[in-house]
């Protein structure tokens, strides 16, 4: 049973031969671990979610992911400040992945005054077949980042965003809107490569709590999301989720517009056990393994204990896919990073 053919079945609560895992990292990890192992680094136009296939091929990964964005929309316009296609400036001197948010391209309040990309750009796609055809036995994953509310809170700034969710509804549908209708037009465009999934990645929630109310993200962000899930699906891929955080109030909404995989499953904010035995065979789960404390604070035992926990609750609800619950960060000890792959390796 190839990688692909694991993840179908598991997230849909099929049986598999294995229970498939995906240990996900940072650019400085990676850099790490090639240099630890020996790996080499390919070097493609693909750019670098290409570069670390031989690290890819090491763990064991079950998932290759495609961006919806061409690999030179995001450049260094000064040292440690990145601009991305909408016009937004990060911060990337500490957090050389992401960032933070430097400036508010629509400071203004105004739809109108909004510049989008061009979602018929073939640069945005030419990453895509490359990539496809070197990992022909994985599960392709197109990623869109910063989707929605995060798209949103970029270019408005987070506080006057959530300020407008209160106080003017009306403009914060016309944002929605205008994303929502990008995003569409991306997946329809999506229709003629081989891609199994859509990796919506929109963070909803804190440590402890959603950062606006459910019934607020219903009314503001929900029917959107069920548009975009609605048309991945009338294209026949799957629909993931990356939330961070406390968002267990609205897991049932997201389940009713069509949500099948539910990422990263923090064990610091979520109950793993409650929700694998309360949503199984309805809603997949993908992470799990805890980045905030076991794996770079805990022993090699620790570790081991936590992947066998997973295994086993995997094992008895069905549909986790195996994985630490965030890119890998660099503090985390090769040592942990050994024992995690080995306990899933050895199942």
């Amino acid at each position: 049973m190839t990688e692909k053919q694991r993840i179908k079945r598991w997230i849909h609560f099929k049986d598999t031969d294995r229970i498939p895992w995906q240990i996900n990292y940072t650019t400085q990890l990676a850099d790490n671990l090639v240099k630890e192992f020996g790996l080499d680094m390919r070097s493609t136009d693909a750019g670098a979610i290409h570069r670390y296939s031989e690290l890819d091929d090491f763990l064991g990964n079950h998932i290759a992911y495609v961006r919806n964005r061409a690999v030179n929309s995001v450049r260094e316009v000064s040292p440690g400040i990145w601009k991305d296609e909408w016009n937004v400036l990060w911060d990337r001197s500490i957090d050389r992945d992401i960032g933070t948010p430097v400036n508010c391209p629509l400071k203004s309040g105004k739809v109108e005054d909004l510049i989008i990309p061009d979602p018929n750009d073939p640069e945005r796609y030419a990453h895509l077949r490359p990539i496809i055809e070197s990992n022909p036995n994985r599960y392709i994953l197109a990623k869109f980042s910063y989707n929605l509310f995060e798209r949103a809170w970029s270019l408005r700034g987070m506080e006057n965003l959530l300020i407008d969710f209160a106080c003017n509804p009306s403009f914060v549908h016309d944002l929605m809107r205008s994303i929502c209708d990008f995003n569409i037009a991306l997946i329809r465009k999506l229709n003629q490569y081989p891609i199994d999934g859509i990796y919506f990645g929109d963070d909803w929630g804190s440590q402890k709590a959603m950062l606006m109310s459910p019934e607020m993200w219903r009314q503001l962000i929900k029917p959107y999301l069920e548009e975009m899930y609605g048309q991945a699906h009338n294209q026949g891929y799957d629909v993931f989720i990356h939330s961070c955080g406390q968002i267990t109030p609205i897991l049932d909404d997201l389940i009713e517009i069509g949500l099948n995989v539910f990422n990263p499953f923090q064990p610091e904010v979520m109950d793993i056990d409650g929700l694998m035995k309360q949503y199984s065979g309805r809603l997949a789960f993908y992470g799990s393994l805890s980045i905030q404390k076991t794996l770079p604070f805990g022993t090699r035992e620790e570790v081991i204990e936590e992947v066998q926990h997973r295994i086993s609750l995997s094992r008895t609800f069905g549909g986790l896919i195996i994985s630490p619950s965030h890119d890998i960060p660099p503090d985390v000890s090769i040592d942990n990073i050994v024992a995690m792959l080995q306990t899933v390796k050895n199942q």
